[in-house]
């Protein structure tokens, strides 16, 4: 059973555009293109995440548990979770490419 650190998780979620949230908790939010798109959370004071809590987080950021667990440990790009969103369903393809265009436009 794989255990992630929390504390590590938290701050890898943010690092890929997780936003945090108020809460009694360590709220975490995701928004695209300025439009709330899911949240998860992590207890405060928990120093390791169980299988238990990976399978919450996992359902929440709508991955596979392997997915999730390569996002909180670095493995998984914010950009390849998108691409992972879009298969889902979760954001559509015009999203992606209104943010591919706006990226080539700032380099130029």
């Amino acid at each position: 059973m794989p255990v992630l650190d929390a504390k590590k998780t938290y701050q890898n979620l943010l690092s890929k555009g997780f936003t945090a949230a108020k809460g009694d908790h360590k709220f975490l939010e995701f928004f695209f293109n300025g439009k709330f798109i899911l949240h998860t959370k992590i207890s405060h004071g928990e120093k390791e995440l169980q299988d238990f809590h990976i399978g919450m987080m996992k359902r929440q950021c709508k991955l596979e548990k392997k997915e999730f667990i390569d996002l909180a440990n670095c493995p998984l790009s914010a950009d390849q979770y998108l691409q992972i969103l879009k298969s889902n369903g979760i954001i559509s393809a015009q999203d992606l490419k209104g943010i591919q265009e706006n990226e080539k436009k700032q380099k130029k």
